[in-house]
């Protein structure tokens, strides 16, 4: 394969109708009765030494992406590309080389790290698996690496168990960058940790990112910290992207009614303000991935649901702030035409003050 060229080698991954589901099996012969749409058609971008941020209830999809990507499952449908090299088409043999450039980071570091070994040990065993390090060479490595993340040399003996999250979370970090990486998909890595030790890890991101160029994709449900961090933000709903582009355009001005009402949730630290905002309240539970509704997925919670979205999924409109948002508000019915979702009107809406 041949890397990308011109505007195109800014990204390093992509996905292109990346979609994963899962069969439904039952009684006593496991037959297939249905199937979990859990990943359905979504096309995202990550550019060189940025970060897309990716948000969305649980169940919405995020997980499932995040381990499509680096095909640690495998996707039933759809493109992943990363530096030019489809992904979902290399043989193990290919692949393997480039797994040293994506890595990963878990939400929760004590069940990520073995619990009977050592630091140095679980940080060490990428090297010994991709550059079959001498011990000698790889304990100078492991040394840099921890100070890197703002761990001291000592840590490197020291078990799971005698750390606290934040400092273990640290060790996962410097683990995923032990070979070199270029991307790392973090999965929720800051939801486990309280909010002091929260800011401590996402700054110190930040700072590798300014340092090292690495690329993030950052999963998480919270969108102040989403925000803080990213480039780009990517909003899933029930397997699907319904809207993406740059972060303050997303966070400042929603075009899709679901991205509205996450960040109505988000509270305000202003009590002033807080009080004075407008909560929107989404009616119903997130429905199942085994039986979305049909044309927009949306649809069955949205306030502003029209007979167009029972029958077709909206196709991508690009504003020309650079958002892509999914919705038939902006090409349908009361067309917005890339205004915000505020800018419809009460008509419809379930509100609390």
């Amino acid at each position: 394969m041949t890397a990308t060229t011109g505007l195109d080698a800014e990204i390093l991954l992509s996905t292109t109708g990346l979609t994963k589901r899962f069969p439904v099996r039952r009684g006593p012969l496991r037959r297939k009765v249905g199937e979990i749409r859990a990943v359905d058609g979504v096309d995202i971008a990550v550019r060189r030494g940025t970060t897309l941020g990716l948000v969305g209830e649980s169940g919405s999809g995020k997980s499932t992406l995040a381990r499509l990507v680096l095909r640690l499952i495998e996707a039933t449908a759809g493109e992943v590309r990363f530096d030019g090299h489809d992904l979902r088409s290399l043989p193990d043999a290919e692949l393997r080389p480039l797994r040293r450039r994506m890595q990963m980071v878990f939400q929760d570091p004590y069940s990520s790290f073995d619990p009977t070994s050592t630091l140095a040990d679980s940080v060490g065993e990428p090297l010994r698996t991709h550059e079959r390090a001498a011990p000698d060479t790889s304990r100078g490595r492991l040394v840099e690496l921890f100070e890197l993340v703002g761990l001291a040399p000592e840590y490197l003996e020291r078990y799971p168990s005698q750390l606290s999250g934040g400092q273990l979370q640290r060790a996962a970090i410097a683990r995923a960058l032990a070979v070199g990486a270029d991307l790392l998909v973090l999965d929720e890595p800051v939801s486990a940790l309280d909010v002091s030790t929260q800011a401590q890890v996402v700054n110190l991101l930040q700072d590798l990112q300014r340092t090292l160029g690495v690329s993030y994709l950052f999963i998480a449900h919270d969108l102040s910290v989403v925000r803080h961090v990213s480039d780009r933000i990517a909003v899933m709903y029930l397997g699907r992207v319904v809207e993406e582009g740059p972060a303050d355009q997303v966070y400042e001005t929603p075009t899709h009614p679901y991205t509205e009402a996450l960040l109505s949730a988000v509270p305000d630290p202003n009590p002033l303000r807080q009080r004075a905002r407008e909560r929107v309240i989404l009616s119903g539970d997130l429905p199942s991935p085994a039986n979305p509704p049909s044309g927009c997925h949306f649809r069955s919670r949205c306030r502003f649901a029209m007979e167009i979205c029972a029958t077709q999924a909206p196709s991508a409109f690009v504003t020309k702030q650079g958002v892509t948002t999914y919705c038939h508000l902006h090409t349908s019915g009361p067309v917005l035409a890339g205004a915000p979702v505020r800018e419809h009107g009460e008509a419809g809406s379930r509100r609390i003050q």
